[in-house]
């Protein structure tokens, strides 16, 4: 990808939910063109969380070099917004050294927001988003989620009600600017003059589900929990963003003694596969997603053939 095609070439993007390979198939692509990585994911932007977020590892990293990976300390709330903004500089840096650039991940508003179709989010000062959290830490997430039904029920009723993270983001937006999240919404966003190219992977949903199981099985036997006491030794704990989302708000609680082990995996496998479930439904009702099936016993080499016949000029 020259740098002068760069507005009307389109950046191919492997998408699709947790699980179904696509690291070890954006690495063998990677390696293959000499392309680089951009991240779309949006728990491995956090530094010192490596094992729950299935991090690339330090040899898929060096076969294929990773952009926007490790960026910000767990504490630092970091919008689709911001990532368009990075992610976008990023793909450009690489049009100018000629390096084909590869977007992988399944992080749909950030390919959204990349790609230029989400709103411009407000920026609000570090100082005034610390106070409104410290506010919001003293309520529950239901009355929290109830707040919101009332200023902006359109948000209310498309983020789910155990979400906080998104709930105290939508409150923090109407908090700072008085405007509501849907309004900003509404607003036209900034053009990037950046297409993308999506390409989903797939598999068979119990094969899919059986994966994120063994993973979370390797999670826990690669030292999840020792991970999870590093970053509370660094002063993480509960009310960080990073360690809100699934396997490190269960670690946190199977640490304080608030959940068995076994209990703790129980939920962290039934949690992630909810949240491949919601991947899959959020790309199938994105228009234009060239699928590619995956089956059971085909490696990352075999799965770049496939795509690789359904687009034969993917990254040249």
């Amino acid at each position: 990808m020259h740098s002068d095609s760069f507005d009307t070439r389109p950046i191919p993007a492997l998408v699709g939910p947790t699980g179904v390979g696509k690291t070890a198939v954006g690495v063998a692509l990677g390696r293959r063109f000499g392309a680089e990585i951009v991240s779309a994911d949006s728990r491995q932007i956090y530094r010192y969380m490596d094992i729950g977020t299935a991090k690339p590892t330090a040899a898929e990293q060096a076969a294929a070099p990773h952009h926007l990976i490790d960026i910000v300390d767990p504490d630092v709330r970091f919008s689709a917004g911001e990532y368009g903004r990075r992610a976008g500089e990023a793909i450009r840096e690489l049009a100018r050294r000629d390096v084909p650039a590869l977007i992988v991940g399944g992080a749909g508003l950030y390919i959204r927001a990349l790609a230029g179709g989400l709103f411009d989010a407000p920026e609000i000062p570090r100082e005034l988003r610390e106070r409104l959290a410290a506010g919001y830490g003293e309520q529950t997430t239901a009355i929290l989620h109830g707040r919101l039904g009332q200023i902006d029920p359109t948000s209310a009723a498309r983020i789910n009600a155990n979400d906080r993270q998104r709930i105290e983001r939508a409150l923090e937006v109407y908090d700072a600017t008085g405007a509501t999240l849907t309004s900003w919404f509404d607003r036209p966003a900034q053009s990037r003059r950046l297409r993308i190219r999506l390409i989903g992977l797939r598999r068979e949903r119990t094969a899919l589900y059986a994966r994120i199981d063994n993973r979370v099985d390797r999670m826990m036997a690669s030292g999840f929990e020792e991970e999870v006491r590093d970053l509370m030794d660094r002063g993480y704990g509960a009310g960080t963003h990073g360690l809100s989302t699934f396997g490190y708000a269960e670690m946190l609680r199977c640490i304080r003694g608030e959940l068995a082990e076994d209990a703790a995996v129980s939920i962290i496998r039934q949690r992630s596969r909810q949240y491949a479930k919601r991947q899959l439904t959020w790309f199938r009702q994105t228009p234009d997603v060239l699928w590619i099936s995956v089956a059971e016993g085909e490696g990352p080499e075999d799965i770049c053939e496939k795509m690789l016949e359904a687009c034969p000029r993917l990254l040249l």
